[in-house]
């Protein structure tokens, strides 16, 4: 909640100005925004905010990379707020605003798809009528989400709330209408947690430096009007506003620095947030620590040292998108249990049609995951991953004395798993149907006879004789080994396995200074593969060219080729492929470049 005695310093009204917007109004006289974080400095928690503002370098002869560690004295998260974060483990994302009238992607489409005269301009043509907040929060009940992130403001600059720091904004649209307001209200009233998304790059705002993706100090031109120190202080009022004018926020989910990484700007704006309203959380996307990691369009791996939450796309891009391609109740149900297996939420984006309707499609979709949460929540919610690692066969959760085995193939007639250290008193096939568990000292053996198997998740329950959030947590074997013509050292820091670890955080590179190299992935069992995704953090992104091949049995077959790559790495799909190996061959990289990971998709 906000803090008491800082409601009516923050309470916003009268004019509005951009960019030096510097001022915040306020019923007793315009006040500095310098002013205001001085006397939220005199609660607590933002001193740090006001002692580390420095003017921004001009013309960011520095820049990027001012790259030093996190400031300990950054102000930690709530206990409580985390674990009720946690226990959500469902949410909805919600990626919208004058760009779905084109039905291409918000925010990266501009300049690409769309010419930016024409994009900056889309604003004035939206108006949808047909939004109705209460029945989006309808929509994300039925789906069983627990939480909502909607985006205030993308990296387009445009703002779906009435801000008084630009006129770029929800209010000049023909709408008319504040959409984070009512869909705030409308969570609150539904009982659901509401948080925004703000990105920090901002493309149209003129004090920020960069108007396109970054692709390098040199590639990458920079606004003549740029002045961090004035676009710092923007956001800072931005975020004043919302955090003070909205209700309680579950979290700010910060995006997109550009590709530079300014500290700075993190070591301001978490601070200022905190003493706004002391249980509000902040991801890991503001050049700073967060109070929790983001994978994107991937699952994580396990962790019990830090909360994480996977966002992931109903379809294939970041807002509607006609006749798109939407993944399958299976591929979502997945997606879910592993997340919560992995000890984390997943977040799913769905994107409005222009006049404020959610596709119906989409709805159904959704429901479809709802009406199984509706049976089997007991599994998701509340829990705690573990005690087994996921593996593609399987994900396990825990809660109370209960263990649930999610369980999504069956490689024999039985599956044995390390045993566990306390005894099974109980065990019930929730899915439906017969089930026998064997516990001994050296295996936990369950058999499910085939007509009792469900065709994606078989979900048994272990009552136990004791506590099961407490027992340790084991890996099961290892189902890939990943071995790489050379590594850059120390090899404990760029390992090939890091390349498939599911961890955005832990990355293979090759040698300094190399311009190619080869990853071989070899699997436990044969897999059927539809797509390939070479991921590299860097941005701009230093591999150039790679191809990616299968092994036949007696030879290599390539698969496909990337040449000249540019800004982005996406999946590759190609025809079904079945394989025990596969090989990354990169033909040319820039020095250190880094894998973060090898995402390999297989056919349902």
């Amino acid at each position: 909640m906000l803090a008491p005695d800082l409601r009516g310093l923050c309470d916003l009204g009268g004019e509005k100005r951009i960019g030096a917007g510097a001022w915040i109004a306020h019923p007793r006289g315009m006040m500095n925004t310098r002013l205001v974080l001085t006397l939220l400095g005199l609660s607590g928690a933002v001193a740090l905010a006001a002692a580390d503002s420095k003017p921004a370098p001009d013309p960011l002869a520095a820049y990027p990379g001012i790259a030093r560690p996190a400031d300990p004295r950054l102000p930690a998260a709530s206990p409580a707020a985390l674990r009720s974060f946690m226990d959500q483990r469902f949410g909805l994302f919600l990626h919208w605003g004058p760009v779905s009238l084109t039905g291409y992607e918000l925010g990266w489409s501009r300049g690409d798809k769309v010419p930016v005269a024409e994009y900056d301009q889309l604003y004035r043509r939206f108006n949808p009528v047909k939004f109705d907040a209460d029945e989006w929060v309808r929509i994300a009940k039925a789906a069983g989400m627990k939480y909502v992130v909607l985006t205030a403001k993308h990296m387009d600059g445009f703002c779906l709330w009435d801000t008084r720091q630009t006129d770029y904004n929800i209010m000049q649209s023909p709408f008319r209408r504040d959409i984070v307001r009512e869909l705030a209200d409308a969570c609150h009233r539904g009982g659901l947690a509401f948080g925004v998304y703000y990105c920090i790059a901002d493309w149209h705002h003129p004090q920020f430096p960069f108007s396109t993706p970054y692709r390098g100090p040199v590639d990458t031109p920079i606004k003549s009007t740029t002045d961090l120190e004035h676009y710092t202080q923007y956001m800072m009022s931005q975020l004043t506003e919302l955090a003070t004018g909205y209700g309680p926020l579950e979290c700010v989910w910060f995006d997109s620095m550009a590709g530079a990484s300014w500290p700075e700007l993190g070591q301001r704006l978490v601070p200022l947030l905190r003493a706004l309203q002391p249980n509000i959380l902040i991801n890991n996307r503001a050049a700073v620590a967060g109070d929790y990691v983001t994978p994107e369009e991937r699952i994580g791996r396990y962790r019990d040292d830090v909360p994480w939450e996977s966002c992931m796309m109903l379809g294939t891009q970041w807002s509607w998108k006609p006749d798109d391609h939407l993944k399958s109740f299976s591929k979502l149900l997945r997606a879910l249990v592993y997340c919560a297996g992995g000890n984390g939420n997943l977040l799913l984006d769905v994107g409005p049609m222009a006049d404020g309707r959610f596709e119906p499609r989409h709805v159904a979709r959704l429901k479809e995951v709802g009406d199984w949460l509706a049976r089997y929540g007991e599994s998701i919610y509340a829990t705690r991953g573990g005690p087994y690692k996921p593996t593609s066969y399987l994900a396990s959760t825990r809660q109370g004395s209960t263990v649930y085995l999610h369980v999504f193939r069956w490689d024999s007639d039985r599956l044995v798993l390390p045993p566990l250290p306390r005894k099974v008193v109980g065990s019930r096939l929730l899915t439906g149907g017969d089930v026998r568990v064997e516990q001994t000292a050296t295996a936990l053996v369950v058999t499910v006879p085939a007509a009792s198997r469900q065709p994606v998740d078989t979900l048994v329950r272990l009552d136990l004789g004791g506590s099961a959030e407490d027992l340790p947590v084991m890996a099961l074997p290892p189902e890939v080994t990943v071995t790489a013509s050379a590594t850059r050292a120390p090899a404990a820091k760029y390992a090939p396995a890091f390349a498939q670890d599911s961890d955005p955080e832990t990355q293979w590179s090759a040698p300094e200074g190399q311009g190619s190299a080869t990853l071989e992935l070899a699997f436990a069992r044969t897999r059927t593969i539809r797509s390939v995704k070479f991921e590299d953090p860097q941005r701009p992104i230093h591999i150039q060219a790679y191809a990616v091949d299968a092994w036949n049995g007696s030879a290599w077959v390539q698969i496909f080729q990337h040449d000249n790559i540019g800004a982005w790495l996406s999946a590759d799909e190609f025809a079904p492929v079945t394989t025990s190996r596969l090989r990354v061959r990169i033909l040319k990289m820039e020095p250190t470049a880094l894998c973060s990971e090898i995402v390999i998709e297989d056919v349902e």
